[in-house]
């Protein structure tokens, strides 16, 4: 399998020899002499490893670094830093590159180090393998985590209407293909309208979160909904597209017409309601989703109950 390396080097000679030594991996490999011009297409699509170069000015590269590294959208991502020959840290805690390589040493450790980041990365299950966003376990832990800190933030639930019939009519590997456009539209639309305390995660399947202040959270649903409703067409054929549906075997055997698929989203917000484990708030948004896929109109529903 094809990862994405991105490998970020000022120094001229130093870039020389690292496009040497990589220069046998499959993988695909992109370079940038700044880490500011990375940064466009570490968010477009995490990468699976990211190399900085770290050398005439360490402590201002490992700054943007950590500044990456503790967004929990970026937990899956591994970062080598490679560092002067006389390189030395104390503060462990706030340098949160994955590995390090001294300068003189990348002909000897570089392609070792790059396998053993590969390593930790399969063994990572807090992340979804399809989307690269933050899985389960960190979803769990985020809401806990605000809840715990008193944070006002609003959660959103989303699935897709219709799925299966397309996975069981195109297959799996373009059913793929619609989850990662998904995760990848959710994220970016929700970045691009909150950039700061936002998060999303991917439950399983076809089924996301997200999480963003209140008042931001409808209208970035309906922006979500929107762009999905256009750009999902071109996961159809051009007959289907024709008739406005599939035709698909349910679990009893029968054939049946399917519509588009579609988003339906359910939001619930702790603003006027006390919530005290993830669990809680996240079975209301789960019921609010169950409820916007009963509406015809509007595919997102939201709970404005107040606690007594």
């Amino acid at each position: 399998m094809s990862r994405k390396i991105i490998v970020i080097l000022k120094n001229k000679e130093i870039k020389k020899v690292v496009e040497k030594i990589l220069f046998p991996l499959p993988d695909e490999i992109y370079y940038f002499q700044d880490i500011n011009e990375a940064l466009q297409t570490i968010y477009d699509e995490i990468p699976d490893l990211v190399v900085v170069e770290a050398v005439n000015d360490p402590k201002i590269e490992i700054s943007i670094i950590n500044n990456l590294k503790d967004d929990p959208i970026f937990v899956s991502m591994n970062v080598i830093a490679i560092v002067p020959p006389d390189f030395y840290i104390e503060d462990w805690q706030n340098f949160l590159v994955d590995d390090y390589i001294r300068v003189d040493n990348l002909k000897i450790d570089l392609i070792m180090r790059i396998k053993l980041c590969f390593e930790r990365i399969e063994k990572v299950i807090a992340t979804n393998p399809l989307t690269k966003l933050p899985g389960n376990l960190v979803i769990q832990k985020e809401i806990q985590k605000r809840l715990n800190r008193g944070d006002v933030f609003a959660l959103a639930y989303a699935d897709l209407d219709n799925f299966k019939p397309f996975n069981d009519k195109y297959g799996f590997s373009r059913g793929d293909e619609v989850i990662k456009l998904l995760g990848r539209l959710i994220l970016n639309i929700v970045r691009a309208e909150q950039p700061n305390g936002s998060f999303v995660g991917h439950i399983g399947g076809d089924d996301f979160i997200y999480i963003m202040d209140p008042e931001k959270i409808e209208e970035t649903t309906q922006k979500i909904i929107e762009i999905f409703d256009s750009v999902v067409k071109n996961f159809y054929d051009e007959e289907d597209l024709k008739k406005g549906y599939i035709e698909s075997v349910d679990r009893e055997g029968k054939t049946r017409f399917y519509p588009i698929m579609t988003i339906s989203v359910g939001i619930t917000s702790n603003q006027y309601r006390n919530f005290r484990h993830f669990s809680e708030m996240a079975e209301v948004a789960s019921t609010m989703k169950s409820i916007a896929k009963k509406q015809k109109e509007k595919r997102y529903a939201i709970d404005r109950r107040r606690s007594i």
